[in-house]
């Protein structure tokens, strides 16, 4: 299913690169300072790298194996040049970030519904953990004297659709509550998912580094940093947080451009740097 999801988007982003080669107006060769300011609308492609990490970083479980679930996203982007060199920004992405790992769990809480109270486990852990989610990201841009080479950095604010979050303790022991000895965990594994408590929203900041490849095609790195808990506030399983962090790896395409009618209170023109 993954191959076909790949395959179709690739197929689509191509096909996009194809028609606006082949449309390209008069107003992408013109003279530089004959070009005005104009907003540009875009599609984008990309793929993210990560997942929940707990904070502070003290709390990361030691081993830790992680194993990075790649998905594609698909978004639009909306940019405006402000002076030069300067640009904001908007996007609308649909993505879906995902790891498994291998970890050794100490001293976690869960909810032991079979017995009705509120233990703790030790012991060697699979967790997987599963957002797909609507980011929209807010930015200004900088780009160098080359241009070709920008940076970007602001925030963003993502809802979460669906939201996973696994543990299966194969081997270790249980407590209660009160670090009180309550038996082994071998014969079965012990299943716990987190899924209640986990928040339907997110925001935090995020900074950038962006090549532009071809006039309209530019390929972008981008790293971001959740500000936010994962989990609500009334939790009582965490003694600590659990941020979102990821690098995300975003390709993307201009369509065209708009010029906004009776909106142009600048006094010179540039080129397009989008």
């Amino acid at each position: 299913m993954k191959i076909k999801v790949y395959l179709s988007v690739a197929f689509l982003c191509c096909t996009l690169f194809a028609l606006g080669n082949s449309n390209r107006s008069a107003k992408d060769t013109v003279n530089v300072e004959e070009v005005e300011y104009r907003f540009a609308l875009g599609v984008q492609l990309g793929t993210d790298i990560g997942g929940a990490i707990p904070f502070p970083f003290s709390n990361i479980p030691h081993p830790f194996n992680p194993r990075p679930q790649l998905s594609p996203s698909l978004g639009v982007k909306l940019t405006f040049p402000l002076v030069r060199h300067w640009t904001i920004g908007a996007e609308l992405t649909y993505k879906k970030v995902a790891i498994d790992a291998d970890a050794r769990i100490k001293n976690q809480r869960f909810n032991d519904e079979d017995r009705g109270v509120v233990a703790r486990f030790t012991g060697s852990a699979e967790m997987g953990m599963d957002f797909t989610m609507l980011e929209i990201p807010l930015y200004a841009k900088y780009t160098f004297r080359n241009e070709k080479d920008r940076i970007l950095f602001g925030g963003y604010f993502a809802w979460m659709i669906n939201s996973k979050f696994d543990i299966q303790v194969n081997k270790g022991y249980m407590m209660d509550d009160n670090g009180v000895y309550s038996g082994p965990i071998v014969d079965e594994p012990l299943k716990i998912n987190f899924n209640d408590i986990l928040d339907s929203w997110d925001a935090g900041l995020i900074v950038g580094y962006e090549r532009r490849l071809l006039p309209r095609m530019e390929i972008g790195l981008r790293v971001s940093c959740g500000l936010k808990d994962i989990f609500k506030r009334d939790n009582q399983y965490f003694d600590y947080k659990m941020l979102h962090m990821r690098g995300t790896l975003v390709l993307s395409y201009n369509l065209f451009n708009i010029k906004p009618s009776g909106l142009n209170p600048f006094k010179h023109k540039i080129k397009d740097f989008n």
